[in-house]
């Protein structure tokens, strides 16, 4: 499954985030009024911050009569595992994967700092389009320092 990773030294926010986009379900099974297909894709995101944290986003169906979709996350933490000590393999197996891009780096994009980087970066990944974290209102503003 590819992934695109977004990175730069002066970005309006520093985060490590992988967002991964399901397919949409089949729809003809749901009402007009139901709201599927206007919210978007569920998500699956993993926050690689140093407090690492992983949130699955989801429509749910309201609890009750009528079919009325609800906005759901589910979130888990590292430091609620007490796995989180156990990480080290997988960044050098993770340094050892991205060692040629290290010995044969692309060309280096400008942008002007505070900005989410250069326009090209869009072509880069068409058709698909880049989940920003001021789009993520779902996520829970308390889990943000946890």
């Amino acid at each position: 499954m590819p992934f695109y990773l977004r990175s730069g030294k002066h970005m309006p926010e520093g985060r490590r985030i992988v967002s991964i986009a399901f397919k949409e379900p089949p729809q003809s099974m749901f009402p007009t009024n139901s709201g599927i297909g206007t919210q978007g894709p569920d998500h699956l995101t993993f926050d690689l911050a140093d407090s690492a944290k992983m949130s699955l986003s989801f429509y749910g169906k309201r609890p009750g009569p009528g079919m009325q979709l609800d906005k759901l996350s589910m979130q888990f933490a590292m430091h609620d595992t007490g796995l989180d000590g156990e990480v080290l393999e997988a960044y050098e197996r993770l340094w050892g994967i991205s060692q040629p891009l290290l010995d044969n780096p692309p060309p280096v994009r400008p942008y002007d700092p505070g900005t989410w980087g250069p326009n090209a970066i869009h072509q880069l990944i068409a058709p698909h389009a880049w989940r920003l974290p001021f789009e993520r209102q779902w996520r829970d503003p308390n889990l943000e320092g946890a």
